[in-house]
């Protein structure tokens, strides 16, 4: 058996013997973010300043915690078993944090820095303000969103952020010349370009003598040459060009330019590129009040990122300066030092405390991942269906090859893929088969026999990725009176030229308002029906009608149509088929899934919240009927 096989077959042993989470697919988002929580810092009506942190006496609620944390069709779920997949998945991050503050406490004490209640709710104040709220109101929003106390947000948070400010605060310094160089990244003078991108010195430069000769057709050239998969399709168009702002080779050749001169190749990374310019955006002229703002806006940003950087250096160097032992990750000490997670300057951290430090960020997601995986593990036991190793290997060769990570011959490199999945962590990498691979699986397995495509699918499907498409600008506006004044002044002067400047004055959509209406083609079957069938009925250089499309209305300048990428249907067949039934197939995904969670009885302690399933609302309204009496014989 291969590595990778291997590696795979092992992972999948645990995916079988474990409680994992749900995934991500298209249709669902479980973001695995929460707030910054507490170590137990707590104020006092008086000052506060940094001590060790002291823990509030449980209650006997508190004390006898909830063990069930959710029933799921009659199946428990209990807080040991989300404790142990929380630290599975976020112990380390949590640790790591836990040990910071403490290190941060101790610097505190070191340095005599001292946090009072005050600072606490002027910073809140402070934050409001920023946002149009009241304190009251900005402590309400945060907290819910975070799902946090107040006493968290306040003790723990807000107080680190200020310890650490303070602590760092003095290598912060914003010079005039870092100022100006944002001034004049943000105010300064832009450059719109349009480039095309290639692998060698040969093409770029054979290229760039075709587009010297004639600079109208480099939009021509950048559709059928460029590797820049984002600005080929409208002609190699790039959001205008600021200085100080991303790369400093590609800035400085875009600088150099005037309106319609090709640039020479210039090397960039591992490719070649070769620019023309577009025009030139002069300067922002600010009024002193204006310049004023942006100065103080701009040394808040500075200060902020020198802030941050000098808190990660000064955490290194208390680390460095600190004895501190991670028990948790190292077996021999684990055993040890039973119950201990990590030592810092002989103070214990306690496993139990992370475990709890675990559930209060994630508990709350990992209970809903846990309970979808065991609406998905009964569902596919009811179905008589299992996941299995081969199961799961097709679905990694898929998700490999449909990004494209191919070895030379054309076969999946799946070590390549696993890398680029898990950030080259292999630590992550049982959690990706667990997280997004075995769910996706299981989810197929549970709709397969319901999908099939036809060749009406084909059809469309063909039109759809390799037919022609129409080339246009457009210009996209709120509502149908600004659509139609803007329709209004396109018609009285239907030129290409000036429907870009009108793009660029009116429309609100950004890519099209900086790219002067420039927009990818449009296809047919896209999903935007009305639009697309108002673009096929467009000839060369004719206006469309004002197409509402959801809550905006669009206006169409057509440039003419692109020619079909494939002719030779038998010659995609397989791959389109394939193309399609994943996309057929992950609706469907989609639907089971909200089919599942509505129809089943979940009881979540956590969240305190009860939902009985379809099933038995059914049930109950049946027997509510059975026994109510017909108004007719109430009257006799």
């Amino acid at each position: 058996m291969a590595p990778a096989a291997k590696k795979i077959a092992q992972l999948h042993a645990k995916t079988n013997s474990n409680n994992s989470l749900w995934s991500t697919l298209p249709g669902f988002t479980l973001a695995f973010l929460t707030a910054v929580t507490a170590m137990g810092m707590f104020l006092t009506p008086q000052s506060v300043t940094a001590q060790q942190p002291q823990q509030n006496a449980p209650d006997k609620a508190q004390q006898q915690q909830i063990q069930t944390l959710a029933v799921v069709n009659g199946e428990q779920i209990t807080r040991n078993q989300i404790a142990n997949e929380c630290v599975r998945r976020f112990g380390k991050e949590v640790l790591e944090s836990i040990v910071k503050k403490l290190l941060v406490l101790q610097q505190c004490q070191k340095s005599g820095v001292k946090i009072t209640e005050k600072d606490v709710n002027d910073d809140i104040v402070a934050k409001a303000k920023k946002f149009g709220m009241s304190g009251e109101r900005y402590i309400e929003t945060i907290c819910s969103r975070r799902n946090i106390s107040v006493d968290r947000l306040k003790n723990d948070i807000i107080w680190h952020e200020l310890a650490i400010r303070r602590l760092a605060a003095k290598n912060i310094q914003v010079t005039p010349a870092e100022i100006n160089k944002r001034m004049d990244s943000e105010f300064g003078p832009r450059v719109q370009v349009r480039q095309i991108v290639v692998d060698t010195l040969a093409q770029a430069t054979k290229i760039r003598e075709q587009a010297v000769a004639n600079p109208e057709n480099f939009e021509r050239l950048a559709k059928n040459f460029s590797l820049d998969l984002n600005s080929k399709s409208i002609g190699g168009l790039l959001p205008p060009v600021r200085r100080n702002f991303q790369i400093p080779e590609f800035e400085e050749m875009a600088f150099k330019l005037q309106p319609n001169e090709v640039s020479e190749v210039f090397p960039l990374a591992d490719k070649f590129i070769v620019l023309r310019c577009e025009r030139i955006f002069p300067a922002q002229k600010l009024t002193p009040e204006q310049t004023a703002m942006a100065h103080e806006r701009l040394i808040e940003e500075l200060s902020n990122t020198k802030l941050a950087e000098s808190a990660r250096q000064m955490l290194q160097q208390m680390q460095e300066n600190s004895k501190v032992v991670n028990v948790m990750n190292d077996k021999q000490l684990s055993q040890q030092m039973p119950g201990v997670a990590a030592m810092v300057d002989n103070i214990k951290i306690l496993k139990n405390q992370v475990a709890e430090e675990c559930i209060t960020r994630f508990g709350s997601e990992m209970l809903e991942t846990e309970i979808n995986r065991t609406l998905l593990m009964q569902a596919l036991k009811q179905g008589g269906l299992q996941v299995g190793q081969a199961d799961l290997n097709v679905e990694i060769n898929r998700a490999a090859e449909s990004i494209g990570h191919l070895n030379k011959d054309g076969t999946v490199n799946i070590e390549q893929w696993l890398a680029f999945v898990t950030k080259n962590d292999p630590s992550k990498e049982e959690f990706y088969i667990e997280d997004e691979v075995w769910p996706t699986v299981a989810l197929k397995r549970l709709v397969a026999s319901t999908v099939e495509v036809n060749q009406e699918d084909m059809n469309k499907g063909f039109e759809a990725n390799y037919g022609p498409r129409v080339e246009v600008k457009a210009i996209v506006c709120n509502d149908h009176r600004s659509a139609l004044k803007v329709w209004n002044m396109a018609s009285a002067n239907a030129t290409s030229e000036y429907f870009g400047e009108l793009a660029h004055q009116y429309s609100i959509e950004p890519a099209s308002k900086a790219n002067y209406g420039e927009v990818p083609p449009i296809q047919k079957h896209g999903g935007r029906p009305e639009l697309e069938k108002e673009a096929f009925n467009l000839q060369r250089g004719e206006l469309s009608k004002v197409v509402q499309v959801g809550e905006h209305w669009v206006i169409l300048y057509c440039l003419g149509r692109t020619e079909p990428v494939v002719t030779d249907f038998d010659a995609v067949k397989e791959e389109l088929h394939n193309m399609i039934l994943e996309k057929k197939l992950r609706l469907a995904m989609g639907t089971k899934f909200q089919d599942l969670r509505t129809e089943a009885q979940i009881d979540n302690f956590l969240a305190g919240t009860s939902q009985p399933g379809r099933a038995a609302v059914g049930v109950a309204r049946e027997n509510s009927a059975a026994t109510r009496v017909p108004l007719g014989n109430k009257l006799r």
